[in-house]
């Protein structure tokens, strides 16, 4: 193995799963691409986002204080690559982009009608990290398609890989590694040791 001790940027902790953040304020619509995104808590239900502030969608979070988190399907993994690889504040990407975008319940900020799952975030705390802005928002509401979930997902999501990369999984690779087995295993180790 390599080791740096000096990092600029770095993408070995890729794949990461896309969302497409959407927010709005005062009418201005915004939708960005994020791999920087994750589950904080399930009680609250948070969920968080870093984002630069260089971004326009930055700037609309930070006003309007609410956000949505949509995931997309990989066959929609284009729309991910235009929407950060473009600025709202050069373009309309509601107008430029084949989006389909349907209200929230609970926020102004809409929802990619074609994802397949999206939460409605209300921000409760921000922090500086570094070059970004870490968003946690509580989860006011969950819009998900149902033919995407049996117990688990079983739509094959858009990933990203880094460096303009997006790739998918296999779900036919799918390995269950419930508790039972896990038990099994330390009662063996035990006994043979």
């Amino acid at each position: 193995m390599i080791f740096l001790e000096k990092v600029e940027k770095y993408i070995f902790h890729y794949p990461a799963n896309v969302a497409i953040i959407c927010c709005e304020f005062e009418g201005r619509i915004n939708l960005m691409t994020a791999a920087w995104h994750t589950q904080l808590s399930h009680d609250p239900p948070l969920y968080g986002v870093s984002i630069s502030p260089k971004r326009l969608t930055h700037d609309i979070i930070m006003s309007s204080k609410e956000f949505t988190v949509n995931f997309l399907r990989y066959d929609q993994s284009r729309l991910a690559a235009f929407f950060g690889k473009t600025s709202g504040r050069d373009i309309d990407k509601t107008n430029v982009f084949d989006v389909y975008l349907m209200q929230g319940k609970n926020v102004k900020a809409p929802i990619l009608k074609d994802g397949y799952a999206a939460y409605e975030c209300k921000v409760t705390d921000l922090r500086k990290t570094g070059d970004h802005t870490f968003f946690i928002g509580l989860i006011v509401g969950v819009h998900y398609d149902p033919n995407a979930f049996a117990t688990v997902l079983n739509v094959q999501p858009t990933l990203y890989l880094g460096m303009d990369n997006y790739v998918t999984i296999d779900l036919s690779s799918k390995r269950i590694h419930d508790e039972k087995q896990v038990k099994d295993y330390l009662s063996k180790w035990v006994q043979g040791a």
